[in-house]
């Protein structure tokens, strides 16, 4: 989870207007230099801001692939790989949603392609996939997690901490849900494992408490279970940040409804349950 202090607003705030006095690197210079901070610090704004401002994504999107157009730079193509599947997120069209991500998935097995263990390009791909299981047919989204399954094992190998443990978050995600053998490969086991792991990286994920608590609740631990949905119903979260969080919090505020706990908090409100 982006971290929501004042201070770190402010300082990515300061960062991008910095961005906007520094010329552009052309991509024919050393792979090395592209992922400067300066143009790390242009990325992040972009991701955070891509809920709400969709002009300026689709402006970084177009910056990077320039950048990275005769790049041989791993890192840097992955990091638009993950900028394009942000901008498949804002799709509301299923097709043209499942080409954005198809799309992710091109630019992320780019990166790959140069270096097999880049995090970034195996995360994002793996994602990427998972969304397109989502909106495929039962069969398809079957041979799409298998893959994905795969890619994010691979993660917890090299960097078990990228995007706030994002690796253990899905993995427990997947097994929480899919059915066990022999229809599929689920397990509240491995689930468990991989949520619990997540839980200790950063505590303070809402992502992760709301997979968490979603588990739990249906291990039969509902105590554990609302506490964790509390977390993620009364965690601030800012503007930019609402489109991505809004499942989350809805995943929450569903484990705390089937509570014997007849009131359920969102944000500083009680409401009671009917």
């Amino acid at each position: 989870m982006k971290e929501s202090s004042s201070a770190r607003k402010f300082t990515v705030i300061v960062a991008y207007f910095f961005c906007l006095l520094w010329v552009p690197i052309n991509s024919a210079q050393s792979s090395s230099t592209l992922l400067t901070s300066e143009n790390k610090q242009r990325i992040e704004w972009a991701a955070w801001r891509y809920a709400v401002d969709t002009p300026l994504l689709l402006e970084t999107i177009q910056w990077l692939r320039v950048l990275t157009q005769e790049s041989k730079d791993s890192e840097a193509i992955a990091e638009l790989s993950r900028l394009e599947y942000m901008r498949a997120q804002l799709e509301v069209n299923k097709q043209r949603r499942i080409e954005l991500f198809e799309n992710c998935i091109t630019i992320a097995d780019r990166a790959l392609a140069l270096n097999a263990n880049d995090v970034r390009g195996l995360f994002w791909k793996a994602v990427a996939m998972g969304k397109i299981a989502e909106d495929s047919g039962m069969l398809n989204a079957l041979r799409l997690i298998r893959s994905m399954e795969e890619l994010l094992l691979k993660v917890v190998m090299l960097d078990e901490a990228y995007e706030n443990a994002g690796a253990h978050r899905a993995l427990g995600r997947i097994y929480h849900l899919l059915p066990g053998f022999p229809i599929s490969f689920g397990s509240n086991q491995k689930a468990l494992v991989h949520l619990q792991r997540a839980y200790e990286l950063f505590p303070k994920d809402v992502i992760t408490r709301a997979f968490y608590a979603d588990l739990l609740y249906d291990q039969g631990q509902k105590k554990e279970a609302r506490h964790h949905a509390d977390f993620v119903m009364s965690a601030p979260i800012h503007q930019e940040d609402e489109l991505e969080y809004a499942e989350y919090i809805k995943i929450a505020h569903n484990v705390a409804s089937k509570t014997n706990d007849r009131t359920v908090k969102l944000g500083n409100f009680i409401r009671f349950q009917e």
